[in-house]
């Protein structure tokens, strides 16, 4: 215990110095969490710390907590053309495409194939919706596009992880059969939390608020994303599912707004240590060696990426729109990293 709360202290010191000097250079900041993992992982050999990883996967929980927050059945409804239709061919067309490439082209098996599809045609919320946010930009016929495909994308991330879970689990069985078991496993879990832990979110929340105790309040909203998440992993789910799903509740009650006021100061930090779990899996060596191939994937993927988006949005939108929208979201997301198995 003494060592891993020195080794948080040593990380947290390390980004805010770095994060200080890219703030001035106009660079995002999880650039710094990641230069910090890969700082303590080099300086102190932590590249196999279970301890660090677990802090990782809790920054992810209530990452994945706050954008079901942002999810309500009603900005659903509102957004739905963005996001169930754009999102929908989106990611739809983004992992057909990759796959075939994988598979047929560079003659990848199936299963990793599929993999690596799934992975690129995800990108990065943390990223895209800070800077839309910061730059106001959220509000323009662009930045409402943008917004709705991630919001597809980050439902997708939930049935893609069962799914990869299943699919890496599952030995010989047929790629219809692991869809079948994924979508009705997710289907129960999923209703049960919706039905019974509704209720029992309403009546927590509402209790503790009446207190006027804010940290009986957010006692309350800790233990409802904690026991979600383990309810989702009892049954053998990720604990993001149960986070996720946790936060889509929330959003339906009178409370959000609090919540989200609540947990506001620890989002980013929590998020920045999954970043620093990132950095600390960067292996320099093989980064170096492999510079051109790296260098050769990412403009691969970057173009390809802003075709397909900008040929799917050029369907409903101008070319203006359009090509914004598929340039800010053309790169790889984090949820990329949690899909290797």
């Amino acid at each position: 215990m003494n060592n891993i709360l020195f080794y948080i202290i040593i990380a947290l010191g390390i980004s805010i110095v770095v994060n200080i000097f890219l703030k001035k250079l106009g660079i995002s900041q999880i650039i710094g969490y990641i230069i910090t993992g890969t700082v303590i992982v080099y300086a102190f050999d932590l590249s196999n710390s279970h301890e660090l990883e677990m802090v990782g996967e809790f920054g992810i929980v209530f990452l994945m907590f706050t954008i079901g927050l942002e999810i309500s059945l009603a900005k659903m409804g509102s957004m739905k053309k963005e996001i169930f239709a754009n999102g929908l061919m989106q990611v739809g067309l983004t992992t057909f495409i990759i796959y075939m490439v994988s598979y047929h082209l560079f003659g990848i098996d199936t299963t990793p194939s599929i993999i690596i599809a799934l992975a690129f045609s995800l990108s990065s919320t943390a990223v895209v919706l800070s800077y839309l946010k910061s730059s106001k930009e959220i509000y323009t016929p662009y930045g409402q596009r943008a917004t709705g495909i991630l919001i597809f994308q980050d439902i997708a991330v939930i049935p893609m992880l069962i799914f990869i879970g299943f699919l890496t689990n599952q030995g010989d069985e047929s790629i219809y059969v692991i869809l079948w078991n994924t979508t009705w496993s997710a289907v129960i879990v999923v209703g049960l939390l919706f039905v019974v832990g509704k209720r029992v979110v309403s009546y927590l929340l509402h209790f503790s608020a009446s207190s006027e105790l804010d940290e009986l309040f957010m006692g309350s909203v800790l233990f409802i994303v904690i026991g979600a998440s383990l309810f989702a992993a009892l049954m053998g789910f990720t604990y993001s599912l149960g986070a996720f799903v946790a936060g889509m509740i929330i959003a339906e009650t009178k409370y959000h707004h609090k919540v989200e006021s609540e947990i506001a100061p620890f989002k980013d930090i929590l998020l920045g240590t999954f970043f620093v779990t990132v950095g600390m899996k960067i292996d320099l060596g093989l980064f170096i060696t492999h510079i051109g191939t790296i260098i050769g994937l990412f403009v691969v993927v970057f173009i390809l990426k802003t075709i397909i988006m900008f040929i799917l949005l050029r369907l409903s939108s101008n070319s203006a729109t359009s090509l914004k929208t598929a340039l800010s979201l053309s790169q790889v997301g984090e949820f990329s990293l949690l899909s290797l198995p």
